[in-house]
């Protein structure tokens, strides 16, 4: 005898926002926030004042002369327009699909999870478009055979301001970011002197730590493939980010030092500033089935551009087989 199928009742779902909760810092681990740190806002749009870019290459002066007057330099701080704009996704459950699930409260979750991953994979690829975009794919350095890490080195100390370098990338361009010998070669030498020549292959949080290690960058964050797409694999974006971000205070950290950019979320007076969703729940008579609907109102804002340099992989590589490896800590 086939299983009965749970009707939901047409109702507001506050129960079912919890499971898009943006209390876990990766957001289940997507990219987005670890470049653009959450920041819960009670209005939808707004203007902020930020600190600027601070590190000045500029020169003071010398032997002035009393009476003579010290010309200063100063602290200009920026404004920044932001605004939330609503991100949706809708999860249906049919009958004949719903029937499976052993309880209503299996099937709500189902149906909620999908409705709740599809706006989130909307803000992912919104967030992936600020960074990785037609400019910056036309004017990208070419990281040349053998000089590889020093290009790489090179753009992360021109960054500085901003914060620690990360590198970004897609999961597919990040398979041939390993590839790389001169890259290859350091993660064998790295992991020979650890002991652990295995993770090469199954770990791949060490080898990203590895990476970061050894290229002398904060940590390397990855857009996957699957929801961003393959329009700019073989692209390698190195951002000036602040590692600090991910505790929270997002606007008190962004009026004292120069931060990238963040994610306004919308969040209601009377709601919790852990779940951004507004869930929803019906049944849908004409199509027989659940019907899930997941909305917040999102932006993705990116303050400072020159925060952001891209990098691209050449056409070919050859072996390198020579290497020194730099196992000292990559923050700073």
């Amino acid at each position: 005898m086939a299983k009965r199928f749970f009707r939901v009742e047409k109702a507001d779902r506050p129960d079912l926002a919890a499971i898009g909760s943006m209390s876990q810092l990766d957001v289940q681990g997507y990219a987005f926030p670890k470049i653009f740190p959450l920041l819960p806002v009670t209005e939808k749009s707004g203007t902020m004042t930020v600190a600027p870019a601070g590190l000045t290459e500029s020169k003071g002066t010398k032997g002035r002369a009393n009476g003579t007057a010290l010309n200063g330099t100063a602290i200009t701080m920026v404004t920044v327009d932001w605004s939330a704009a609503r991100f949706e996704g809708r999860g249906k459950l049919y009958e004949d699909d719903g029937a499976a699930y052993a309880t209503a409260e299996a099937a709500d979750q189902a149906g909620a999870e999908l409705a709740q991953r599809l706006a989130w994979n909307k803000v992912e690829d919104e967030a992936f478009a600020k960074v990785f975009t037609a400019t910056r794919a036309s004017g990208a350095t070419e990281l040349p055979d053998h000089e590889v890490v020093k290009t790489l080195q090179k753009k992360a100390k021109a960054l500085r301001k901003y914060g620690v370098a990360t590198l970004v990338m897609t999961t597919n361009t990040w398979l041939d970011f390993v590839e790389i010998p001169e890259i290859r070669v350091r993660l064998e030498k790295l992991a020979g002197a650890s002991n652990d020549i295995g993770f090469i292959m199954t770990d791949i949080e060490k080898v990203r730590a590895a990476v970061s290690t050894f290229l002398g960058f904060g940590s390397v964050v990855l857009f996957d493939s699957a929801i961003v797409g393959t329009s700019h694999d073989g692209e390698i974006a190195v951002i000036g980010l602040r590692p600090e971000a991910k505790n929270g205070n997002v606007a008190a950290l962004a009026k004292s030092k120069a931060l990238y950019g963040w994610t306004p979320v919308y969040i209601p007076e009377d709601a919790p500033a852990d779940k951004p969703f507004d869930m929803r729940a019906w049944y849908d008579d004409a199509n027989k089935c659940n019907v899930y609907d997941a909305e917040a109102f999102l932006g993705v804002v990116e303050a400072f551009s020159a925060a952001v340099v891209m990098c691209k992989l050449a056409a070919a590589y050859t072996e390198y087989p020579t290497v020194v490896v730099n196992t000292a800590s990559a923050e700073g």
